[in-house]
């Protein structure tokens, strides 16, 4: 079923400006770069099973369904933001999407959900999670055989891999500043917004890389089918409403500073069929 745009629908909504800038973002990407990007690779049914894990607003599962996906669930650990934003927006626009609050890592899969999925979306997630072994072990458990899971991520060492950004100071607009030795960036963290300052912590402890996730990836029986690094990466076009083109580096991946300082690394992981 595909839909009026439903990017300028929600813009005309009462609704906060973040929420309408998270779903034009999230819907355009997913439009523009991740259901392409699964069509040229040949992963993506013409009626799919989509899960999101850490759905947020749902415009990624949303495009999907317009995309032609006839079973499509969102978690989220955020259960307020499903309750109050998620849910009603896209049912009141009348897309079947199932929202539910769920913890990958600590919950427990229902039985529903296993091996129910060709395509399982993990999007600027991981690496805010303890453990990416666990989460892509439980993540793998949901997909059919053949089915696929995208992972994209900024790694921890990337320009803004702290979320530094987070804090809403002037230091903390610095790329980099994160990598600074851990008393300092500490003091920069204390001095910053407090809301944020307990996830940094975990950001700067977790320290996500792209070689981290692919090694969790093979430990949970996943293979790696395709995989792309960016120096600006393509979201930035929907979230600053500007003409920024993606900037992939991923046939320099071989030159050792690439990986870690990509803004985005980007996996499609397969189980096998």
């Amino acid at each position: 079923m595909t839909h009026t745009d439903p990017v300028l629908a929600v813009a005309g909504m009462d609704l906060h400006p973040r929420t309408i800038r998270n779903v034009r973002m999230q819907y355009r990407l997913a439009e523009h770069t991740l259901i392409p990007w699964l069509l040229k690779l040949g992963a993506l049914p013409a009626h799919p099973a989509v899960c999101e894990i850490g759905c947020a607003e749902g415009g990624v599962l949303a495009a999907f369904v317009d995309r032609g996906a006839v079973n499509a669930l969102g978690t989220d650990i955020q259960a307020p933001l499903l309750d109050l934003v998620s849910r009603p927006v896209w049912t009141s626009l009348g897309y079947d999407i199932t929202f539910t609050h769920h913890d990958v890592i600590y919950d427990d899969v229902p039985e529903s959900w296993r091996s129910a999925f060709d395509v399982v979306l993990l999007r600027d997630v991981i690496e805010h999670l303890d453990d990416a072994g666990i989460a892509l072990k439980n993540i793998a458990r949901l997909l059919k055989p053949g089915g696929v899971v995208v992972v994209t991520f900024p790694p921890y060492t990337s320009p803004f891999g702290g979320h530094q950004q987070l804090l809403g100071t002037a230091v903390g607009s610095l790329p980099f500043v994160h990598l600074l030795p851990w008393p300092l960036f500490r003091r920069i963290i204390n001095a910053g917004d407090p809301v944020n300052h307990e996830e940094l912590e975990r950001l700067h402890t977790i320290r996500c890389s792209a070689d981290k996730v692919a090694d969790a990836s093979r430990r949970a029986g996943l293979t790696i089918l395709d995989e792309r690094y960016f120096a600006l990466r393509p979201v930035f076009r929907w979230k600053y409403q500007r003409n920024i083109p993606s900037f992939e580096v991923t046939s320099w991946r071989w030159f050792p500073p690439v990986k870690p300082l990509a803004m985005e690394v980007a996996f499609v992981l397969q189980l096998p069929a």
